[in-house]
């Protein structure tokens, strides 16, 4: 408790430890699961994380490290499905880099099975990251270090990803039918790719409160957050 550490480049201070039982511990040594509370973001999985000596030491650090990550993601021309084709011809796409999330673990697996059995001579699929939850930041910067698409199996971009997607040009891919997202990639390294319907975000609204109305259901009452919430959009 109390330690600053660094994970990647997310850092904090640790303010509570829980072990494997819920229970809150004072300190944890080698070979002991824990969860902790105090990071300023969620680090990825297989980052290494150490503690140094105090959090503006740990702030710099990983200030430096996303600033490298960042530099990094200028530099590459970005992958996307619409022009993937055009880069696998020209020799600049040799590995299709992916980044699988959705919503249970069951759905990542057969998604990651059924694309790792495409054979595609043109191009060798990587998926460098899997996970389960709603597309993140992290998610984004992965995906913008590696040059990689991200693609969502019934799970969507939070808002802050969704802005950092469209600031870094990440493409996301969302479905809910594997054979779609299977298809998806098998046309767009033949280069024949149809065009898709684009959903644009135009607002995001946080339910506030449920009223339960006879006849009619339930209502949400809902306070907008960003953007505009109009008629007849879709939710």
């Amino acid at each position: 408790i109390g330690d600053s550490l660094i994970c990647g480049s997310i850092s904090g201070k640790i303010r509570a430890m829980l072990n494997d039982r819920g229970e809150r511990i004072e300190e944890a040594g080698p070979s002991t699961p824990v969860e902790i509370l105090g990071l300023n973001e969620v680090p990825m999985a297989g980052d290494r994380f150490q503690v140094v000596s105090d959090d503006r030491v740990a702030r710099q650090v990983a200030e430096k490290r996303a600033i490298k990550m960042k530099e990094i993601s200028r530099k590459v021309q970005r992958v996307t499905l619409d022009d993937l084709f055009k880069q696998i011809q020209e020799g600049e796409v040799k590995d299709l880099n992916l980044i699988l999330k959705g919503d249970v673990q069951g759905s990542i697996e057969a998604v990651q099975d059924a694309l790792t059995k495409l054979s595609l001579e043109e191009v060798q699929i990587k998926i460098i990251h899997t996970g389960v939850g709603a597309i993140n930041e992290s998610d984004v910067m992965l995906a913008s270090a590696s040059n990689a698409i991200v693609i969502g199996f019934n799970v969507r971009p939070d808002g802050n990803a969704r802005k950092l997607a469209e600031a870094d040009k990440v493409d996301i891919r969302l479905y809910r039918i594997i054979y779609e997202a299977i298809e998806d990639i098998k046309m767009a390294v033949t280069g024949m790719l149809k065009p898709i319907m684009k959903e644009t975000i135009q607002g995001q609204a946080e339910v506030r409160q449920l009223f339960k109305v006879s006849k009619l259901g339930n209502i949400a009452g809902c306070y907008v957050i960003e953007g505009k919430i109009t008629r007849n959009a879709l939710v």
